[in-house]
């Protein structure tokens, strides 16, 4: 998956999530940022940091690592002991690299800044 399809994974599965229970402004005012933010954030002109990332999962009720699932791709998955730690441990990877990606994207921007 390139950074782009990342980005428009997350932008949908937001959109997706708060459809019919929150409007961009509602979701930012729960999570304490700007509606401009979030709109930013839907619209693919912003990543969202990772503290606003796991709020907007909490506010959504979803797991973080359910924002990137493309929605071709997303199935109903038993909740057993086994697949929960399967997943704690696919949530915790995505972050990882979630973290990694945009410390590198950060880095290339200030360099580039000099």
């Amino acid at each position: 998956m390139t950074e782009q399809e990342l980005h428009e994974t997350l932008s949908l599965n937001i959109k997706k999530y708060r459809k019919g229970k929150f409007t961009q402004e509602q979701l930012a005012e729960a999570i304490d940022v700007s509606a401009q933010n979030i709109n930013d954030i839907e619209g693919r002109r912003r990543w969202p940091r990772e503290s606003t990332l796991v709020k907007i999962a909490s506010v959504l009720e979803v797991d973080v690592y359910q924002l990137f699932i493309p929605q071709d791709c997303e199935r109903i998955i038993e909740a057993t002991d086994e697949n929960l730690t399967i997943r704690a441990s696919i949530q915790a990877k995505l972050i990882s690299d979630f973290r990694n990606s945009m410390n590198k994207m950060l880095d290339k921007w200030e360099k580039s800044e000099y």
